[in-house]
């Protein structure tokens, strides 16, 4: 075993990567910024309260008490509104539970229990948590204990605008998990995929023929989306039949936003493909694209618990209307005309990516080759002038 060899290997290792910048940028600036992101989202000054609308009936000084109590809770937004106010709100998603104290409400020493019903979102499951955890936590000790030493039964009785007790935990998580695991496994399929084609020499192939670069891009885009919108009929009806996740609403709509999302990562694997000269590159993409779709779309945590900068960015994010759009289907079983701005903004960012995509395409081709891409300037094959007689 030879010293001199293993350190002449090495040094040409450390060379070799000291001229990668992306590698180097992989390796030590990209998990400072992850690292920072998430001590952005865990330290920020995001707003993590709830809000709560209050409708008290009969204004009795109980009800009062409990209105002071919970007003007291940090973790609580309350706001007093009439019945019909505060169910409008709830239906807008301005609150998340709507609190309604009976107008016989009062201390009844032996009696039966006192029942304080409580109308949740319930298509959110931290912030359904958040409300009945803030509720159990202030009714029996904030407030009846500060009336009643004692102890006056109280039984909160939760109703549910959407969802219900029969939704579990994966319920609420599969339509944002669903559009999370298309757009990853896409976009690296289209990426390395369309890498390859052009390091194997396909695509300067094309070139020479009379298909434009516009074509070309359109005709991989559709090959691409074809078995992408095949993985993400599989990924959908495995959820729905083989897991036996509860849904509300148009399974067809589900199709839908997820087939544009599909269409979104499709563009743009082949609009970063081309900043990529090898596999390793294409992957590195990785921690920039798909980690802060993961953090800020609202899949581990909602987006509204984010600090305000991190909220405008999750909003320019694609992931994130595709969740949106897919969990207002699944879970509160909303239609089009309330999601058309998700369907909008889908469909634009995949409109985006073809064009980006076309354009850097040409780009590539000059930077590769040193040359314009070829025009078609004849429609017939070009035929060979003979010797004349």
């Amino acid at each position: 075993m030879n010293l001199r060899r293993i350190l002449a290997l090495a040094t040409r290792i450390v060379h070799q990567f000291r001229r990668d910048r992306r590698t180097l940028f992989l390796l030590f600036v990209v998990p400072v910024l992850v690292l920072s992101l998430l001590a952005w989202i865990y330290r920020g000054d995001g707003a993590s309260q709830v809000s709560l609308a209050i409708v008290n009936e009969g204004q009795s000084p109980l009800a009062a008490q409990i209105v002071t109590g919970l007003q007291q809770d940090d973790s609580l937004t309350v706001r007093e509104m009439d019945a019909a106010a505060a169910t409008a709100a709830l239906d807008r998603g301005e609150v998340d539970a709507v609190l309604t104290l009976p107008a016989d409400l009062s201390l009844r020493p032996g009696g039966p229990p006192q029942q304080i019903d409580v109308t949740l979102d319930g298509s959110d499951p931290s912030t359904t948590s958040a409300v009945m955890g803030a509720l159990t936590r202030t009714l029996p000790e904030t407030v009846v204990r500060a009336v009643n030493p004692a102890g006056l039964p109280i039984q909160i009785a939760p109703r549910f605008l959407h969802g219900g007790p029969e939704f579990d935990r994966l319920d609420y998580l599969a339509p944002v998990i669903i559009g999370f695991f298309v757009f990853f496994f896409v976009f690296l399929l289209t990426s390395v995929s369309f890498l390859r084609e052009r390091s194997e020499g396909s695509i300067e192939r094309l070139i020479v023929s009379p298909l434009g670069r516009g074509e070309i891009v359109l005709g991989y885009m559709l090959g691409f989306t074809l078995f992408a919108a095949l993985q993400a009929t599989v990924t959908i009806l495995f959820a729905v039949y083989a897991l036996r996740i509860h849904y509300v609403g148009n399974l067809g709509l589900v199709f839908l936003f997820t087939l544009l999302l599909t269409l979104g990562a499709v563009n743009l694997g082949i609009f970063l493909s081309t900043f990529a000269r090898t596999e390793l590159q294409v992957v590195q993409f990785i921690p920039l694209v798909i980690v802060p779709q993961a953090l800020l779309s609202g899949i581990l945590w909602p987006i509204d618990s984010l600090p305000e900068p991190l909220q405008w960015l999750a909003h320019a994010l694609p992931l994130t209307y595709a969740a949106e759009a897919l969990r207002g289907v699944m879970i509160r079983g909303d239609g089009l005309a309330a999601l058309w701005v998700n369907l909008a903004v889908l469909a634009g960012f995949a409109v985006l990516m073809v064009v980006l995509g076309t354009r850097r395409s040409g780009a590539r081709r000059r930077s590769d080759a040193g040359c314009r891409w070829p025009r078609r300037t004849h429609r017939g094959p070009v035929r060979a002038r003979g010797n004349e007689a």
